[in-house]
């Protein structure tokens, strides 16, 4: 947040449901809960499950799924941040994946998974850029920078 933006009410959001902050639904919503959320960053967790939508049989979610977690917790972060302003989720989409490493293949079925997003630059357009880790039993095992633009559904209204 620049010295210019006014700070927005965060405080409170977490208890809510993933589905306020996004426009992901089931089976495609992958996120399960939001754990920490401030004006620049947030962290969601999830559950990987037997019948997730990524699921490969015996071996688990492939990591390349990676990135639509962390894509999905930067949405998470900027519905967030709308919410808090009294407005709905935005619309968003990667632009582009810099750097993404995994140390592992899958992720395995009955693991919880937690994802970080940093806002590391953001535009006045609606692009940004966001540093990104999965992390398991608070060990990194894989991290990206994303590209992203988001466009809030109250500008395109008018």
């Amino acid at each position: 947040m620049t010295e210019t933006e006014t700070p927005i009410e965060l405080h409170g959001l977490t208890g809510l449901p993933i589905t306020e902050f996004v426009l992901h639904r089931k089976p495609l919503l992958l996120l399960d809960q939001l754990i920490r959320l401030d004006s620049d960053s947030a962290v969601c967790e999830w559950r990987v499950r037997g019948d997730d939508k990524f699921l490969m049989p015996g071996f688990g979610v492939p990591s390349y799924i990676g990135i639509e977690y962390m894509a999905q917790c930067v949405a998470v972060h900027a519905g967030a941040c709308e919410r808090a302003l009294g407005f709905a989720p935005p619309f968003g989409m990667i632009l582009g994946t810099r750097h993404f490493k995994s140390s592992v293949q899958y992720f395995v079925p009955g693991s919880t998974y937690r994802v970080t997003c940093k806002e590391i630059v953001s535009s006045f357009d609606g692009m940004g850029s966001f540093d990104c880790s999965i992390l398991l039993n608070d060990r990194v095992i894989a991290q990206a920078r994303l590209s992203v633009l988001k466009k809030p559904q109250r500008d395109m209204n008018g």
